[in-house]
């Protein structure tokens, strides 16, 4: 039972697959249904931008807005108040909204986003007009002071125009329709028409053609009523529109006299009030202003369709982004909250499948969330502008020695008001939920700029470009999910596919095989096909995962803490000679710097070389680099305050700043590589030592014994301490770019006391996958630098052999 359990616990995404294969498989009907199901579908947004003076008095604007109902389905609607209260009210004539009080601003907004439906209505030749209604009904059969039902022109009118068949509602009504449509001449709205003087002018807009088309039709003892709205043509404009409802049995039947509808409404008519109303109502001397934007977008079907009948059946599909809108969730970020866990999927796959590097792990997602309302291109630039800035702003307040947290702080309030300046550019094009959304991603460019800063200052110029495109790519792939209707529509649906997507992550964290970018690092080995290559994947899941208690981890990567455990185990490493771990300690520092003329300043918990500081010679009050920069005592100062507040440190977290003696490096090595120190790396692997190079500085990595900088990696053979080959950035070599010394066939000096020393290491530091980096003082002989329980896997390349097998 136990190993059943465990088979399951280590196989949980074949249980996952199953679950969605068996769910989706239940509920799946055919192919056609997923695709009317999934199909997008234009959608009209309509906005009403209503704006006034009021002069601190209070202001009150009412305006119909559209009901929700079986024709014209709401799918979203937004409202900007800027200060003003809101009530909305419904009646029979339709929904009303009101704006009262002191506005803070001169405008409000009222925005829509829904779905219409045509209608046709046949009607059948042998249909009578009733001779009563329900009372009810009698208001719509009554005379108005702008409905002139009896009056004598009007019933002369008639006279000329009866069927036939009057006592049919078809003849009556086609009658009426004809007349009205062809025999008025159409007019531009000028204001107010009655029914009689449209019929005395021969001519009217549409709300003079359709009172008369009333005043007809109730003459006739056929119940009728006005209908305003807007016709939902793309753009701007001010008109709106009028038509006719007649009541026929039981259905109000809508006729337009002006634009040609008999029994039918176009899909782009836009319903607001039943009646002869007015569309605005508000507080005279406001010089009152108002504009229509309508526009067309195409959305997933899941935003609109609240209910999904299976064929054949009784059940329905649930739909999650219904139940998002219900809780008030913008519609366009619906789509970003269903699709984020399968941009996660498409994450891990690019980094963990194919190896693409990107600027934080999760940011491209959040970049391609603020470029669904940007637009691609607009948000690729404006994330480009972004990180230049950023750039540039490090390399300004790095010269002014800024502390950690007051320059990341500087570098956001920059990216804010260049944001600011953009918006304001853009104008009121822009949506406000964009504005909302892409705050978040300026932020977090903002300290992800601190890697780029280190790579910049590392003059990894092809690593920065090769991380800047994976993140452009990224954010591509990303927003094409985001931006997807057909996701949208499936995750909406089927939400089972959640169960596709975590079964996926889960195999995509448990494999182990190379990723694509190392099928190409490591083509020269793959060729040779006895020394398989040990691949990221593999490595951090069965020999970090496997081998390396956490405890452990947090040890190696606190050098004073790993350089104490060493110590009790006897194995040499480089003295301390003062240890700072907080801001009120460095008052120590300046009898320290009175005292000492070289010292090597480190972070304990920096990486890659980041932070560390040599000092070489002081001449009188100032300090001479290894690089040949000269610091005073301040300048130091300020350093050790920029490593004390997480500048270098690999967490970001406040750090300790330690000093140690300088170290003179073993001239056997000294005249090989005369700029800074060099290393040997041991990787070391549940007691017994796999593999082994030596890293030598060189001018282009800045005298740091960084491989990705340019430093020179050379093998050496475990056995015997020969070095067998060179390279530099994937160039194999036989001497030294800068002494232009033999590089082959050297002997590694205390080769057998520095195997003793990186097993020993494993002993005192318990973990079981370990890197150990040693250099070789003039005075001391070996000393451990540090100990890595993450070691890269580059050593593969150094010594042209992979080292899977070797675990």
């Amino acid at each position: 039972m136990k190993k059943t359990i465990s088979w399951l616990f280590r196989r949980l995404y074949l249980v996952l697959l199953f679950a969605f294969v068996l769910v989706f498989g239940l509920r799946f009907i055919s192919v056609e249904h997923l695709v009317n199901t999934l199909t997008p579908q234009n959608v009209y947004e309509v906005i009403y931008d209503l704006s006034f003076e009021q002069d601190n008095e209070p202001v009150s604007i009412e305006t119909y807005i559209p009901l929700d109902n079986e024709r014209q389905q709401i799918i979203e609607e937004r409202f900007v108040n800027n200060g003003l209260g809101v009530l909305i009210t419904e009646d029979e004539t339709g929904r009303l909204v009101q704006w009262s009080g002191n506005a803070i601003f001169d405008n409000v907004r009222y925005k829509l986003l829904m779905k219409n439906q045509e209608v046709n209505y046949q009607i059948s030749n042998d249909l009578e007009i009733p001779n009563t209604y329900p009372s009810a009904l009698s208001p719509y059969l009554q005379e108005t002071e702008a409905i002139q039902v009896t009056h004598p022109e009007i019933s002369a009118l008639w006279k000329t125009l009866k069927p036939l068949q009057d006592n049919k509602i078809l003849p009556v009504l086609r009658a009426i329709y004809d007349y009205t449509l062809n025999q008025l001449e159409g007019a531009p709205f000028k204001g107010f028409t009655d029914a009689l003087t449209a019929l005395r002018l021969k001519q009217a807009s549409c709300n003079g053609k359709s009172r008369l088309f009333v005043a007809l039709a109730r003459q006739n003892n056929i119940p009728a009523r006005l209908v305003g709205g807007l016709i939902l043509n793309e753009g701007s404009k001010k008109t709106s529109h009028q038509w006719v409802e007649v009541y026929i049995q039981g259905h109000w039947v809508p006729f337009g006299p002006t634009n040609g509808n008999f029994a039918h409404l176009p899909e782009n008519y836009l319903s607001l009030y039943r009646g002869d109303k007015v569309l605005f109502r508000r507080t005279s001397d406001i010089n009152f202003n108002y504009l229509f934007t309508i526009s067309k977008r195409l959305v997933a079907p899941n935003l609109y369709q609240r209910e999904q009948i299976l064929p054949n059946t009784d059940d329905q599909l649930f739909n999650i982004s219904q139940m998002l809108l219900s809780m008030g969730l913008a519609s366009n970020t619906i789509a970003l909250f269903l699709l984020f866990p399968l941009c996660t999927l498409v994450i891990s796959f690019l980094r963990n499948v194919i190896g693409i590097k990107t600027f934080g792990v999760f940011l491209p997602m959040l970049i391609a969330a603020a470029c669904v309302f940007t637009g691609l291109f607009r948000g690729i630039v404006a994330f480009t502008v972004i990180l230049a800035v950023s750039y540039l702003s490090h390399l300004v307040f790095d010269k002014m020695r800024m502390l950690k947290i007051a320059r990341l702080a500087s570098i956001i309030t920059i990216n804010t008001l260049f944001f600011i300046a953009g918006l304001s550019l853009i104008g009121s094009h822009t949506n406000l939920e964009f504005g909302m959304l892409s705050l978040f991603p300026v932020v977090i460019i903002s300290f992800v700029a601190e890697r780029i800063h280190h790579m910049s200052d590392e003059h990894d110029w092809l690593g920065f470009l090769t991380v800047s495109l994976g993140t452009l790519f990224s954010i591509t792939i990303c927003f094409l999910v985001l931006s997807s209707f057909l996701l949208e529509g499936l995750f909406s649906f089927y939400p089972e596919f959640y169960m596709l997507v975590l079964a996926l992550q889960i195999y995509i964290g448990q494999w182990t095989g190379l990723r694509i970018s190392e099928l190409h690092r490591f083509r020269g080995i793959l060729k040779n096909k006895r020394h398989p290559v040990l691949g990221i994947n593999e490595r951090n899941r069965n020999l970090v995962y496997v081998h390396n208690e956490m405890k452990w981890l947090k040890l190696a990567s606190d050098k004073l803490a790993s350089k104490e455990k060493l110590k009790a185990f006897n194995i040499p490493s480089p003295g301390t000679l003062l240890v700072i771990k907080n801001l009120s300690e460095l008052v120590l520092l300046n009898e320290f710097l009175t005292t000492v003329s070289q010292f090597a300043l480190k972070p304990n918990q920096g990486s890659q070389g980041n932070g560390i500081l040599i000092v070489v010679e002081k001449k009188e009050d100032v300090f001479v680099t290894a690089g040949g920069d000269r610091l005073t005592s301040e300048q130091i100062r300020r350093h050790c305050i920029e490593v004390i507040s997480g500048t270098f440190s690999q967490s970001g977290d406040d750090d300790i700043v330690y000093f140690e003696p300088l170290l003179v490096q073993h001239e056997s090595l000294q005249k090989l590589a005369p700029y800074g120190l060099s290393d040997i790396r041991i990787i070391v692997s549940r007691g017994h030592v796999v593999s082994s190079m030596l890293r030598m500085p060189t001018k282009s990595s800045d005298g740091k014994a960084n491989l990705h900088q340019g430093a020179v990696g050379i093998a050496i053979d475990i056995h015997t301490g020969l070095t067998t080959n060179a390279r530099v950035k994937n160039l194999s070599i036989d001497k030294h770019p800068d002494s232009d010394a033999n590089l082959i066939d050297i002997q590694i000096p205390f080769w057998n006391e520095i195997i003793k020393m990186s097993m020993a290491c494993q002993q005192a530091i318990e973990l079981g996958y370990m890197g150990v980096d040693i250099c070789i003082d003039k005075e001391q002989g070996p000393l451990v630098l540090e100990v890595n329980g993450r070691p890269g896997i580059e050593i593969q390349n150094i010594q042209n052999r992979g080292l899977y097998a070797e675990f």
